[in-house]
């Protein structure tokens, strides 16, 4: 019986992260920059020192990274460097996997505020703007010097994974 609902806790929580929403926030105004898979998986990046310290929590168990830390010389020692073979990467219908994992991401809300010190370029922009702007999509110039970016996305592993199988799967198909 134990065996059953182990597998069936483990079975769940990988259709989960199949299945469940990725979520990515960025608002620059707050210093806020996040991305996470509710319950499993969170991280945002919080400016600290001039340079930035990441926290997180993976399975609710809060961990903090400092990727400019010093390390210790005992690990500097150990890591040694190995000839790599180069390998080349070819990416088969790269254009095409490219729009397909866009389609698979969904804007929630963008808010763009921008000022790109170029006065024609910004009166160039505001009419651009009042075309796209919608519910969600606020995009504005401005002539003061401010930029602020407000963007929330949301996606799912399992949208992002089956564009990049139907992608290879087509590419295979058309050779």
């Amino acid at each position: 019986m134990f065996w059953y609902i182990l597998i069936a806790l483990i079975l769940l929580t990988l259709l989960w992260l199949l299945l469940g929403p990725v979520i990515i926030f960025v608002n620059t105004e707050k210093n806020t920059y996040s991305a996470a898979l509710p319950g499993i998986v969170k991280a945002s990046v919080h400016p600290k020192d001039g340079l930035f310290l990441i926290r997180g929590s993976v399975f609710f168990i809060p961990y903090r990274f400092n990727p400019f830390g010093r390390k210790s010389k005992k690990n500097l020692e150990q890591k040694e460097k190995s000839p790599r073979k180069k390998r080349s990467l070819k990416l088969r219908g790269g254009m095409n996997m490219g729009r397909n994992i866009l389609h698979a991401i969904r804007v929630r809300k963008l808010h763009l505020n921008i000022d790109t010190n170029d006065f024609t370029l910004n009166a160039w922009l505001i009419p651009v703007f009042s075309a796209v702007n919608s519910e969600n999509i606020r995009l504005q110039a401005n002539f003061e010097g401010e930029a602020s970016l407000l963007l929330d996305l949301r996606t799912s592993l399992g949208a992002l994974l089956w564009a990049m199988i139907k992608t290879k799967y087509k590419s295979m198909l058309n050779q």
